[in-house]
């Protein structure tokens, strides 16, 4: 059987519909842009909650422009304790998409009880497509 060139080309996206490249309907889609340690970690509350932090669990993003050491900090919350920073090596474009309004969202990869401060808790931070910010 031969398809014409212009009949193929219609069919591509409902291949990429059927292959899954599109999210359905109001499901969200996240995609990895960052992976690292909360920077601070030592500093603030974060071994208060440390003993009941999850891989998956969901953290919360807030950017800090008023920062006087860092006008891209990046603050990292588990409900309403702080638990430090998105390192500065990192901070720059999470903090413009935060205040671009972009959806992402922040979960918990790893949690090191045993590990120093500084590795503690490791997080990812992923691009929402295809559903509502968190």
């Amino acid at each position: 059987m031969n398809i014409s060139r212009r009949r193929f080309l219609r069919t591509i996206p409902a291949l990429a519909l059927l292959l899954g490249g599109a999210p359905a309907q109001g499901e969200a889609r996240e995609t990895i842009i960052n992976r690292f340690s909360v920077a601070g970690f030592q500093y603030y509350q974060g071994q208060t909650v440390l003993p009941w932090m999850r891989p998956g669990e969901t953290l919360r993003l807030i950017p800090e422009p008023g920062n006087p050491h860092d006008r891209y900090a990046v603050e990292i919350y588990r409900g309403g304790t702080k638990l430090g920073y998105v390192p500065r090596s990192d901070n720059r474009h999470i903090s413009r998409l935060l205040r671009d309004g972009v959806g992402l969202v922040c979960r918990v990869e790893d949690v090191g009880a045993g590990e120093s401060p500084w590795n503690a808790v490791r997080v990812t931070v992923s691009l929402l497509q295809g559903g509502p910010p968190c």
